[in-house]
């Protein structure tokens, strides 16, 4: 089902070829609902043993809650958040990651690309439309999956956290932490990207959850269209969804020809 708000908004939002820029989450956007995140995508249980699947497990079970609660006070969500990201940074530390075994955890396609979600990617390159996807995941993981997908073009951009190899070993997460709660183009846009998107008058921005909205800056939300998918507990969390998106489309109805749907509306 789709749920449509701020129509007086969206009545003036006329996009053209070259007046708009695309701002995508990954995981559980870009991705589907029932596909691992690009945390746990690349760790094989079966490389790593039990006691890792283990740690993960349990740190799953206590944070991943409190990511989908909506009424829990916003500081304290987000040093929540802060914890859960660098605790699990840790893990990745402990047990040695490696570009190597990265690529052979892909191999068994855990990731999941939503549906439509190809042919969408395709059709922003053919339009020449910048496509920044802002991910709260790891970096080195969203461009492999996407070169395996044959869907990363030279109009995408990826802002998240990336992890730097050394002769295939993992040194270090590189710049600041992402999470769910502090993703954003402030900050985070090379120059010459921020010129370009400076020349846009509109955007289209595409979320999972709700703090997918602060992806773009507060002044910059009557030009933007933003649409969220409801991956989980539609009835509990419909309504701040209904409060914050533009558009909202629940599972039956969260996929990319809907969002292509939606974009060729406002096409002048």
């Amino acid at each position: 089902m789709r749920y449509e708000n701020n129509p007086d908004k969206l009545e003036k939002i006329r996009l053209v070829k070259n007046n708009y820029y695309v701002v995508l989450d990954f995981d559980g956007t870009i991705t589907s609902s029932d596909s691992l995140d690009s945390w746990m995508a690349i760790i094989d249980f079966e490389i790593y043993g039990e006691e890792c699947k283990k740690e993960i497990e349990q740190l799953n079970a206590k944070y991943k809650p409190i990511e989908s609660d909506y009424e829990l006070d916003y500081d304290i969500k987000k040093q929540h958040m802060a914890d859960w990201y660098q605790k699990s940074m840790d893990i990745l530390y402990k047990y040695q990651l490696t570009f190597s075994k990265l690529q052979k955890a892909l191999q068994k396609e855990k990731l999941k690309l939503r549906k439509g979600a190809k042919e969408f990617l395709k059709n922003l390159q053919e339009r020449k439309i910048p496509v920044i996807i802002l991910s709260a995941g790891i970096k080195n993981t969203i461009e492999e999956f996407l070169k395996r997908q044959k869907c990363y073009y030279d109009n995408i951009y990826i802002i998240s956290n990336e992890i730097e190899f050394k002769e295939d070993n993992m040194q270090e997460f590189t710049g600041r932490v992402l999470h769910s709660m502090n993703k954003g183009l402030e900050g985070n846009l090379p120059q010459h990207l921020r010129d370009r998107i400076n020349q846009k008058e509109y955007a289209v921005l595409c979320g999972d959850i709700i703090e997918d909205i602060q992806m773009v800056n507060q002044e910059d939300l009557d030009k933007t269209i933003t649409i969220g998918f409801i991956n989980s507990r539609e009835s509990e969390n419909l309504r701040f969804y209904q409060e914050n998106y533009d558009i909202v489309l629940t599972k039956e109805d969260a996929c990319f020809q809907e969002v292509e749907k939606i974009i060729l509306r406002f096409i002048a």
